[in-house]
Parts: C-alpha cells; sequence; structure tokens
C-alpha cells in the first residue's frame, strides 16, 4: 500500500479541494444550462430518461441520491414543463415510469451542444492522461469511502 503523502502548511484538505470543485463544477453547469430554462437536476434527469427510457422514479432517486419526495417535486415541475410524463407501469400502478416528451426531444440537441462546449471548456489545459488518472483517483476514493461508510455501520 502506498503511504499518502505528507501534509505541508499549503495545502488544502483534499476532501475540500474535492468537494470545493464538485460545487465549481455544479453552479458552471447550471449557468451553462439556464438559456434553455433548465436547472443541473433537470438535466441530469433528463439524461437518465433518455439513457434509460422507462426509467422508474425510484431508480432516479437512487442514481441522482434524492429523496422521493424531493424526486417527486422535481418531476412535477419537470411535467408542468412539458419536460418529461410519468406513466403507470402496467404490472404495479404504484410503479412511475419516466420517458422524455416531445418538448424535451426538442431541447436535447441545444442541451447536449451546451454541454460538450462545458466539458471542453472545464478540461482545458488537462491531458487524455491527466483526466484518464483523475477518474481513477477519484473512482478509487469513492469506493474506499464507500467501503469506509459500510464498515463504520458495522
Amino acid at each position: 500500500m502506498t503511504e499518502p503523502a505528507p501534509a505541508t502548511d499549503t495545502d488544502e484538505p483534499l476532501g475540500f479541494l474535492i468537494h470545493e470543485t464538485s460545487h465549481a463544477l455544479s453552479l458552471g453547469y447550471s449557468a451553462i444550462m439556464a438559456p434553455l430554462g433548465l436547472t443541473r437536476p433537470q438535466v441530469r434527469v433528463l439524461v437518465w430518461a433518455d439513457h434509460v427510457p422507462g426509467i422508474t422514479q425510484a431508480e432516479l432517486c437512487e442514481r441522482l441520491n434524492s429523496s422521493p419526495m424531493a424526486m417527486t417535486g422535481l418531476l412535477d415541475r419537470m411535467e408542468g414543463k412539458d419536460l418529461v410524463k410519468r406513466v403507470e407501469d402496467p404490472k404495479d400502478r404504484r410503479v412511475k415510469r419516466i420517458y422524455l416528451t416531445e418538448g424535451a426531444l426538442k431541447l436535447k440537441p441545444d442541451m447536449d451542444a451546451l454541454a460538450e462546449r462545458y466539458k471542453v471548456t472545464v478540461r482545458q489545459g488537462l491531458s487524455a492522461e491527466d483526466i484518464a488518472a483523475a477518474q481513477r483517483v477519484l473512482a478509487t476514493m469513492k469506493a474506499n469511502a464507500i467501503r469506509a461508510r459500510e464498515n463504520a455501520r458495522g
């Protein structure tokens, strides 16, 4: 096992830096999508509903780390904007499946173009190797954090 680098007085704690970077990325993404009238949570729902047509509301909660109450409110607002529709599962009336509407499908090309431009912007100065290394490091840290949480639960 590799020993962690020693801390110095000038080091910002890594967890804080990761959190602040995530927050900055989120705020930037929200600003980029604002001209389309979309919030970041709405975009995340649209991406999942496009990627997995008929995804259940419960699956969305899990994938977006959202409470059922918050997801219900978000989907209510999105239905009001003609972005998604909830359809009762024919096998279980309690299950709601989420689909994109024509309104969302019309927004999708602009949403995708803005997202791609934002990705290029935030990756400026980073090589493919830098990005791959960051993905490996963050995936390992995430797995370690999940394991630590599970161990703490007993």
